[in-house]
């Protein structure tokens, strides 16, 4: 058999697959992005083209796919718009080997644009062409209480999110979803701290900071209202709590947890998680927390 058919990484998206385990080669690609950066500056400084084509020989798939050709296109979005320059028109080139998991890469592409256009206009940039010069808004978000909190920790706001994780662990040692689906599932969601969230309205330029407020709310609303006002049994809230916030939860994860997992299995995990979450409501406070800033547009 030729080389050409067989000199290829491991498809799809399983244990052994390359898309699951080229954390050296990500780790290479970090190191590597400062060159590429001042390639990119450079060439885009010097020529200014309207057209510009970005190649990546030898592509493979999984995550590493896109993320060169994203960061590119980030960084001269961003000169761009410091240059008060048109965006020129992107024209990429993904090669490899026949052999190469190309179906991987076709089924993400929707994702990646997506995931791009979001990334490149941001928010902010698109909220400002909307507003008035003088005209207010004001952002309510999921974030941190500070920087010395973990993104990454529950304390920094994945702890709901963890114990969703319990419960699809267990239907996982139960056999009723599989171990690669529950490995390969990402949530996309960081929550920024408020000295985080200032960094980038002033980085993007297009606001001007009034106020910034932390708060804490409580995932049993009903502890906080019966201090004031009503009386009940405590086992009962916090069934009825830890139901009712699996719902919240259930409104805005079941859309993914389906794509990901299949429908079979939204009565299932639900069902567990109510209890897991009732159960924790029981030994602990838990909140989120939320960030409010109010901004002025620039004139």
């Amino acid at each position: 058999m030729e080389v050409a058919q067989v000199l290829r990484m491991n498809g799809g998206a399983g244990k052994t697959s390359y898309a699951n385990n080229s954390f050296v080669q990500k780790k290479a690609i970090t190191l590597s992005k400062p060159i590429r950066e001042e390639a990119i500056i450079s060439l885009y400084s010097n020529t200014l083209p309207r057209s510009l084509a970005i190649a990546d020989l030898g592509c493979s798939s999984g995550p590493n796919t896109f993320s060169v050709v994203s960061e590119l296109i980030k960084t001269l979005e961003k000169l761009c718009r410091k240059l008060n320059h048109k965006s020129p028109e992107y024209r990429v080139f993904l090669n490899d080997l026949p052999g190469n998991d190309f179906n991987s890469i076709f089924n993400s592409l929707d994702n990646f644009k997506e995931k791009l256009q979001t990334e490149v206009k941001g928010f902010l940039k698109c909220r400002a062409e909307e507003l008035v010069e003088e005209g207010r808004m004001v952002l309510t978000i999921l974030g941190r209480r500070n920087d010395a909190e973990d993104p990454a920790s529950m304390e920094g706001g994945y702890l709901i999110w963890e114990l969703m994780a319990m419960a699809l662990s267990e239907m996982c040692v139960q056999g009723i979803i599989k171990e690669e689906q529950l490995d390969s599932l990402n949530i996309p969601q960081y929550t920024p701290s408020p000295s985080e969230v200032k960094l980038e309205v002033l980085k993007e330029g297009s606001f001007m900071i009034n106020r910034v407020e932390v708060c804490q709310v409580n995932w049993n609303p009903l502890e906080d209202w019966n201090a004031l006002e009503f009386e009940y049994e405590r086992s009962e809230s916090l069934s009825e709590s830890g139901y009712n916030l699996a719902q919240c939860m259930r409104s805005v994860a079941e859309p993914m947890l389906v794509s990901h997992f299949g429908g079979h299995i939204i009565e299932e995990v639900f069902s567990r998680f109510q209890k897991i979450l009732a159960d924790r409501m029981s030994k602990c406070k838990t909140e989120f927390s939320n960030i409010t800033i109010s901004m002025t547009r620039k004139a």
